[in-house]
């Protein structure tokens, strides 16, 4: 027989994403694109035998920080282990670009202080050659990458443009909003899948200041959503004010009404759990969200399929505490400063109040908060403890007895919370089954020092799907594929069907689990990052290359930059363009 095809995958079950029951066959990839389904009786160039193999989509992660890692790591590990083929950057409304030489430093800072990215491993690891949004993508598909990489527009970074250190300080004027709408378009006219934004009050840049975002009113907000009706695709993604907060019926009918006055454009929102604390809100929060679809919006919720536990240092903590005022505060200070605050009984009293009447990321379970490691040698009968005891022990508030053993050993002690959210599997199990949900949470390339969901899909599928019969095989491929494809606008991707670019995943279901958390120290500059690698993934295809086989890198580079202008014209109309910029 002659080889007609690059690829057949043969003899697996076929899994397509679009709801279909699972049926065997053959599948044959040409150019990049899936040519057959079905029996294939040609060759391929490459032969993979998917016999009791399951052949799925690619997994889509719609919601990455990997803005500066796919310049030291263009095969965004560990992801791509699990078999996620394409990822989104520059959510909740920070990321590289645009950034003009002077902007440069403050974008790094608010990346490193918000997103939990180690500062020097951006300064080592980015060399900008951009300052346009345009030129920041054609910087990114210059790097040989293992994945697909699309990109939302930023409202934080174009604000910093439009306004510079004023973006940190006040509102906008109109003018100000004007110059955003034209960055916005300029953005989205190179490729840009739509406008991310935040008011997430623990979002604070490296001063303690928020950041840009959150100095935005709703009519600028609003102004900005509506450039997006111009354009035939794309959607919003944002992140309300606070996991309590979050639930105000008023952040609910904002979202509604930017995806209204974008046109009905999509807009997801990070994230959907379970709230330690405050049972049953995330309820409340389908049902606004179900109210605000009869109104004509779409607003979908992402979700984690994890208890998410966090290991924490409070000489290096990120923004786990940033919900809580005083935390937050002292975690901007360098190290001497942040030291001397901790140690302060008056500050301590003020820092306890937060987490009486507030409620953050970090939940105040201190049953919960174990001691890892320590750096004395008279610590060391804490290791092991927790928190909660210790403070009993000793007949102290537990913020005095973290704060107490942090203090004594420089804030060098390790300590690590199980389950901070997300505790209740009865309440994980419904949300994963709502239609307007959408499993993700990775935060992948962010929160290095204390989150690993990079296998979020492998969890999904393996413990919710295959173990607890929570959704079926079709379902739960969907959700991971098609569902999130759709709603940041890849629309030949996510889904095996003729025609659609060949992102494949050959994966053995009951092998199919997540391999222990462990530290990698493999940063620019020597940082360390949280990882964890999984089982059961036979091989990962990206545009039709095999970029991973039997859980190792393969050397295959087939990943490009995605651009929401491929193949499809920008703006509905010429003259919808030039009405707006007018």
């Amino acid at each position: 027989m002659s080889k007609d095809y690059d690829v057949v995958i043969r003899n697996g079950m076929i899994v397509d994403g679009l709801m279909t029951p699972a049926y065997k066959a053959d599948l044959a990839i040409q150019d990049g694109l899936i040519a057959k389904i079905g029996v294939v009786d040609e060759r391929g160039r490459e032969e993979i035998d998917a016999a009791g193999r399951h052949v799925v989509p690619g997994f889509v992660d719609m919601h990455t920080h990997m803005d500066g890692q796919v310049f030291w790591d263009p095969a965004a590990t560990p992801s791509c282990f699990h078999g996620i083929t394409s990822i989104m950057v520059a959510n909740c409304g920070f990321a590289l670009a645009p950034a003009r030489p002077e902007a440069r430093d403050w974008v790094m800072k608010v990346l490193s202080r918000v997103e939990g990215i180690a500062e020097e491993a951006l300064r080592e690891g980015v060399s900008f050659t951009w300052n346009t949004y345009a030129e920041y993508l054609d910087a990114v598909s210059k790097q040989r990458l293992g994945v697909n990489v699309g990109a939302m527009v930023p409202h934080s970074t174009l604000r910093y443009e439009a306004m510079g250190e004023d973006a940190r300080k006040r509102a906008a004027t109109p003018e100000e909003t004007a110059k955003m709408a034209r960055l916005l378009r300029e953005a989205m006219n190179a490729g840009g899948f739509g406008f991310s934004s935040s008011w997430n009050n623990g979002h604070a840049d490296a001063d303690g200041i928020p950041v840009p975002s959150r100095f935005a009113e709703r009519a600028e907000l609003l102004a900005l959503c509506a450039v997006l009706k111009e354009y035939g695709i794309g959607g919003i993604e944002f992140t309300p004010k606070g996991l309590m907060e979050g639930v105000a019926k008023t952040d609910f009918e904002l979202m509604g009404e930017m995806s209204r006055v974008a046109g009905g454009k999509p807009i997801n929102w990070n994230a959907l759990i379970d709230l330690y604390g405050h049972p049953g809100y995330w309820r409340e929060e389908l049902e606004m969200m179900e109210e605000e679809a009869r109104k004509g919006a779409r607003i979908f919720a992402i979700n984690s399929c994890f208890p998410i536990d966090a290991d924490f240092c409070l000489g290096t903590a990120g923004n786990l505490f940033d919900d809580y005022p005083h935390w937050s505060a002292a975690l901007s200070k360098p190290l001497a400063e942040r030291t001397r605050l901790f140690a302060d009984a008056a500050y301590r009293a003020k820092m306890k109040e937060d987490m009486e009447k507030l409620h953050g990321l970090f939940s105040p379970k201190w049953e919960d908060v174990e001691v890892v490691e320590v750096e004395k040698k008279e610590n060391e009968k804490y290791v092991g403890r927790r928190i909660a005891a210790i403070a009993a022990e000793r007949g102290v508030h537990p913020i005095d007895a973290l704060l107490d053993l942090a203090v004594s050993e420089g804030l060098a002690t390790k300590f690590f919370r199980y389950a901070v959210q997300n505790a209740d599997e009865k309440a994980i199990a419904d949300i994963l089954r709502h239609p307007l949900s959408i499993p993700g949470v990775s935060d992948g390339g962010a929160h290095l020092e204390y989150l690993c969901q990079y296998g979020w899909p492998v969890k999904l599928l393996a413990d919710w799907t295959r173990d607890r019969g929570v959704l079926s095989i079709e379902d739960a491929v969907r959700r991971i594929s098609f569902l999130p494809a759709q709603t940041v606008g890849l629309r030949n991707r996510g889904q095996l069907s003729v025609g659609s670019a060949a992102d494949v995943v050959v994966l053995n279901l009951p092998e199919l689990g997540l391999g222990k958390v462990a530290w990698a120290q493999d940063l620019p500059g020597g940082a360390s990052r949280k990882v964890h690698y999984p089982t059961g993934i036979d091989c990962v295809l990206v545009n039709g290359g095999v970029t991973i086989r039997d859980g190792k890198l393969t050397g295959v580079t087939t990943g490009r930059v995605l651009r929401s202008t491929d193949g499809r014209t920008r703006v509905l109309s010429e003259s919808a363009g030039a009405r707006a910029a007018e």
